[in-house]
């Protein structure tokens, strides 16, 4: 009996041990699929990251590339732009200004006005200088809303909207409205033109997610 009883004991022993073993076994195994599955999750997003990175750095440096030819071209083109007569860089600058001056639009109405044989009270709506655009990092042109007052008769009140209309510089009127007798007419005019912001040259900053 007594070797039985032995026997039995050290047969639960060597299971116990077993399981404990591949216990011990499958938990370690477990780890260690956690671990190479965390890790091969990191590995492939910084494979991605790293990916995006490489992309980006070279479209910049394709587009660093383009911009350098197009500056060579551009100078060339420029020299025999503003050779012209007609279709110079003042005759530009004149057309669309590279920024918002008041008092340079009201001079500019107002010899447009002296030409027309109409009087013009000096003011072409709201001044709006302090909230202007300076620069941008794109080129597009601005509106800039106009309210012009010119008194008049008839005849010198429609050379002015003519005038106006064929100047150099873009004026689109959208509204007209007349009061006044027939020999001194007062017409209001509600248009507007443009200006260009001057283009910056700041380096814009990307992050990659």
């Amino acid at each position: 009996m007594g070797d039985k009883t032995i026997k039995q004991g050290t047969k639960r022993e060597k299971i116990s041990k077993a399981n404990s073993t591949v216990f011990i076994a499958v938990a370690i195994a477990s780890v260690l699929v956690m671990f190479c599955a965390i890790s091969f999750k990191f590995l492939w997003n910084r494979l991605g990251y790293n990916s995006r990175v490489i992309t980006a750095k070279t479209q910049a440096r394709d587009q660093l590339k383009d911009n350098s030819s197009n500056i060579d071209a551009l100078s060339e083109q420029f020299v025999e732009l503003d050779a012209s007569a007609t279709t110079n860089s003042k005759t530009i600058l004149h057309a669309l200004p590279p920024s918002y001056d008041y008092p340079a639009l009201a001079t500019f109405v107002e010899s447009l006005a002296q030409q027309s044989g109409v009087s013009f009270p000096g003011s072409v709506g709201q001044d709006i200088s302090a909230s202007a655009l300076k620069d941008a990092n794109v080129s597009q042109p601005l509106e800039i809303p106009l309210n012009i007052e010119v008194n008049g008769s008839y005849k010198s009140i429609a050379q002015f909207i003519k005038n106006t209309e064929y100047s150099i510089r873009p004026i689109h009127i959208s509204n007209v409205e007349y009061s006044g007798s027939s020999d001194q007419i007062k017409a209001v005019i509600t248009a507007k033109t443009y200006y260009q912001p001057a283009r910056n040259l700041d380096l814009g900053k990307k992050e990659i997610q």
